[in-house]
């Protein structure tokens, strides 16, 4: 557990952020909104029983970051939204390149309210093409 946390604190070091002790103890999820951060948390156990941190944190100057640290101190990188995609000078595979970019981000979007983390930046708002009317 305390791999977990200074895995986190290190992470965030530079913008004096920590995770809050009362929710490493009680392993309560939350959000830290600081230094221009926002990142999201919750704990789980994996498959094998092992305990594990995930956090999502965005902020503007920089591609947003998604990683597992396990109780072991060990850390897994998760999809996380993309903010940039491959264009082509051919209509057909920059239509591809949009609707993988599209779906991608989708994905990501799904995959991070399945946590709880549903507070969103801007920018993720955009990349994740939330400010665009759904298709039924």
């Amino acid at each position: 557990m305390n791999l977990m946390r200074d895995n986190f604190n290190k992470h965030f070091a530079h913008w004096d952020i920590i995770i809050p002790e009362e929710n490493m103890r009680t392993r309560h999820g939350g959000y830290i909104q600081q230094g221009g951060w926002l990142i999201q948390y919750c704990f789980g156990k994996d498959e094998t029983d092992k305990e594990y941190l995930d956090y999502y944190a965005a902020h503007r100057m920089t591609d947003d970051s998604h990683k597992r640290i396990y109780e072991d101190g060990r850390e897994e990188f998760l999809p996380s939204l993309t903010s940039m995609y491959l264009l082509s000078d051919d209509p057909i595979k920059a239509k591809k390149l949009k609707e993988e970019y599209e779906e991608h981000n989708r994905k990501v979007v799904e995959l991070l309210i399945e946590k709880g983390f549903d507070r969103f930046t801007i920018n993720m708002f955009l990349h994740a093409g939330m400010d665009k009317e759904t298709k039924k």
